[in-house]
């Protein structure tokens, strides 16, 4: 188990501010995805990779940090964040590519294989985490696993559905694949995902946080599966179509679901911090079809994404009461607090009785306290949005 860190609302702030990672003995790297000694793959999204790694999931790994749940995001941070939009990165640098050399998008196989074994073994990680274990790092190391972690739980279809299809991808050699194959591969742990997913509990699935990253596993694996299917003909007209499908699904799973947004505006019906992020995420996908179609020159197309994001951190860091405190920093302090204060989950089969009956109800209770409500009905709180411009709608 991870070491516990208390984080003050200024601390928070702080690591937004400064970009870093996790300390002590946090299982959240200081690297961003793609970088360090993984295989990087430069490309159109690389500054908007490492803007949401380290400005939004970074710090919600470190305010969730002594649970499960902290490696569980750091995983995500690389296998979604990193991974799925390095193969993303590859196939847009293709696309480009393809205007002067018709087979560059098929040839892209050879990196796209090596993403897609380093997001074999993030997805490994990221079980072993669940159970306790350190998160995902940057070097790509991975915890050594002879059994299924998850064994005996309520989790344990995701070791027993995923781990044989895992470790027969990472050991997979023998030439480059087609990209044919390699969807192939990816359809097997789509196939897995989805069966074990529908065997998990209510409770995991829905909870905030960690229902939001199983989701977007789920969703970002279906989406590459097509993907690498539609680039296997190798047209860059619906490649780039595929491409943007899949970068809109995967930012706004990472954004809203991952980083609970629409579970602290479910109680409301408000989308008064979702809409902005949509809108941003769809002129992100607009521009890089745009970008990808006019053979835009690569550092130009990177700074312009990456302005496009700006609107998101601007939302999410909008100002939301005295001390200079955030929407964000105010959700991953309280977070702070509430999980901190909870005893140590132990590992394996604890871990994940822990996070299932202490960890996630407590995550659910925060963000309810938040918006001024209490679970059950009874009087509520203050919320701590209440006459704050723009955010006060999502109060209960």
């Amino acid at each position: 188990m991870i070491k516990k860190i208390g984080l003050t609302a200024t601390l928070v702030a702080t690591l937004l501010l400064s970009a870093c990672g996790g300390g002590g003995e946090s299982s959240v790297d200081e690297g961003s995805p793609g970088v360090d000694t993984r295989s990087a793959v430069i490309g159109p999204l690389t500054p908007v990779q490492n803007t949401l790694s380290t400005s939004v999931l970074q710090p919600l790994a470190v305010a969730t940090a002594g649970t499960p749940l902290a490696g569980v995001v750091s995983c995500a941070d690389f296998a979604v964040n990193g991974d799925a939009l390095n193969i993303v990165n590859s196939l847009a640098n293709s696309v480009q590519a393809a205007a002067t050399n018709p087979a560059a998008i098929t040839g892209a196989a050879a990196q796209i294989q090596t993403q897609v074994q380093q997001l074999a073994s993030d997805l490994q990680q990221m079980l072993t985490s669940l159970a306790g274990g350190a998160g995902c790092n940057s070097t790509g190391s991975t915890t050594a696993v002879g059994s299924n972690p998850l064994a005996g739980t309520p989790l344990a279809a995701l070791g027993d559905q995923l781990l044989p299809v895992l470790a027969s991808i990472k050991s997979s050699s023998g030439g480059t694949p087609s990209l044919s194959t390699l969807a192939a591969q990816l359809s097997q742990i789509s196939t897995a995902f989805d069966t074990a997913y529908a065997q998990l509990p209510s409770s995991a699935k829905t909870a905030p946080v960690l229902g939001g990253v199983l989701t977007t596993v789920k969703g970002t694996v279906t989406n590459l599966v097509s993907l690498l299917q539609t680039a296997a003909a190798g047209n860059p007209t619906a490649t780039t179509a595929a491409l943007q499908t899949t970068v809109t699904s995967l930012l706004n799973n990472l954004l809203l679901n991952v980083l609970p947004v629409n579970a602290i505006q479910s109680s409301s019906s408000s989308t008064a911090i979702s809409n902005p992020i949509t809108a941003a995420i769809a002129q992100i996908t607009s521009l890089l079809g745009t970008g990808l179609g006019a053979g835009t020159p690569l550092s130009t197309l990177q700074s312009t994404l990456n302005t496009a994001l700006a609107p998101v951190l601007s939302t999410l860091n909008q100002n939301s009461g005295a001390g200079g405190a955030t929407f964000l920093t105010s959700l991953l302090s309280q977070l702070t607090g509430a999980l901190s204060a909870l005893p140590a989950g132990g590992s394996g089969a604890n871990a994940v009785t822990s996070l299932l009956n202490t960890v996630l109800p407590a995550v659910t209770n925060t963000i309810t306290a938040i918006l001024g409500g209490v679970l059950g009905g009874g009087s509520g709180s203050t919320c701590m949005f209440a006459g704050v411009p723009l955010l006060s709608v999502l109060c209960m």
